[in-house]
């Protein structure tokens, strides 16, 4: 039997440090992606905390791709599209219609192979506490993610600013040749 995979809605960044050392994600090149827009929000539609048809506008979302041989797939486990999706039909049903996005509200991505963003994040949690220190949502049961020296703001603010679009993500995570 298998072990149920860690998941708390709202904690992406925590879910998708677990999935990156998952057998269940197969072979390939792991590559987490930190998404967020030029000002710090991004939409993107086809989410479960949205309603359905209604973009959701998160501060940052990130997911993990697995580029294989023939084909990259896309683990974003708050889609409403299941999960994995072939890297094109999950930019697609997330940032359908960019063009007709804000700038400032368009996609930006921060490309981490897996293997160092397991080795380098470290959550603090702080970003989901209030002014007053409650939680804006309720957090993992699963201890904190310590022993790196790479926060959260500091993925955020490198997709800010060093990030790359759609087009270029697209092509950047293209499937291996066979």
């Amino acid at each position: 039997m298998s072990t149920p995979r860690p998941y708390q809605p709202f904690w992406c960044e925590e879910n998708i440090w677990h999935l990156a050392a998952s057998d269940e994600v197969g072979p390939g090149e792991r590559v987490v992606l930190l998404v967020t827009g030029a000002n710090g929000q991004v939409a993107c539609w086809g989410q479960r905390a949205a309603a359905a048809g209604v973009a959701m506008l998160w501060d940052y979302h990130v997911v993990l791709a697995v580029r294989g041989p023939g084909d990259t797939v896309l683990w974003d486990l708050d889609s409403r599209h299941g999960c994995p999706l072939p890297l094109p039909l999950w930019l697609h049903e997330t940032f359908p219609n960019n063009d007709r996005v804000r700038t400032l509200f368009q996609p930006r991505f921060q490309i981490i192979p897996a293997q160092n963003y397991r080795r380098d994040f470290s959550s603090d949690r702080q970003h989901m506490r209030t002014a007053n220190g409650a939680w804006q949502q309720a957090p993992p049961a699963w201890p904190l993610i310590t022993g790196g020296a790479v926060t959260l703001a500091d993925y955020r603010q490198q997709a800010q600013h060093q990030g790359v679009g759609l087009t270029e993500v697209a092509q950047r995570l293209a499937p291996q040749p066979l």
